[in-house]
């Protein structure tokens, strides 16, 4: 015959058995909730961050129309930082990448075009909202028009500071940022002019002006 203390016994490991599995239950449930929430936000967030990358390209290309993403077998330095321009008609006119400096807050993320003849097209700076950490009214002033339309239809040797010999005016008190952007957009220049097309029907091949 079983005790008063056999039958609490009993029922106290049923009661413990009872809630493990009703909390196994809740994290199962939890866990399939989050994968579908996962797997349906997931392409939308990733369709709107191409869908204002896309944006910000055609802000620096204007004439371009498609930007192909250049990527090396071997080399994942380059994915999601050069892009190859193309325009309506399928000639590509140029490239497009992305340094990041390093500024007097951080680094400065910046978008450059480059046509086919090495001038830039323009340029792009990050902005507050996008990640810059600049000093508010000094050094975020590299994201003002007229700092950025200086730089259009220069060559790699006009591409410094005017007082480093240049012809890049730099923002007042704000030298550290100024020539970090100048510094970065002619670095990259002669990093990445070399994937500048050379043909200019669109193909899949991309052969480097200089190997």
């Amino acid at each position: 015959m079983l005790s008063a203390v056999d039958f609490k016994s009993k029922d106290g490991g049923y009661m413990k058995v009872k809630m493990v599995l009703s909390l196994l239950i809740v994290c199962l449930t939890a866990a399939g909730l989050l994968s579908w929430v996962y797997s349906v936000t997931t392409p939308i967030i990733e369709e709107g961050i191409r869908t204002k990358l896309d944006e910000q390209l055609k802000v620096v290309f204007p004439s371009a129309c498609v930007f192909d993403p250049l990527v090396v077998e071997g080399d994942t330095l380059l994915r999601d930082t050069l892009w190859i321009a193309i325009d309506s008609v399928g000639n590509k006119v140029g490239i497009v990448f992305k340094v990041f400096p390093m500024g007097y807050g951080g680094p400065i993320e910046t978008l450059v075009a480059l046509a086919t003849d090495t001038g830039v097209v323009a340029i792009r700076p990050a902005t507050p909202s996008e990640g810059l950490k600049e000093t508010p009214g000094l050094g975020v002033r590299i994201t003002e028009p007229w700092f950025m339309k200086q730089f259009r239809g220069k060559k790699i040797k006009d591409i410094q500071l005017k007082k480093d010999g240049g012809t890049i005016d730099a923002i007042t008190a704000a030298t550290i940022s100024s020539r970090a952007v100048t510094e970065g957009v002619r670095k990259g220049i002669e990093k990445y002019v070399k994937w500048l097309p050379d043909k200019k029907k669109i193909g899949r091949r991309f052969t480097p002006l200089n190997k």
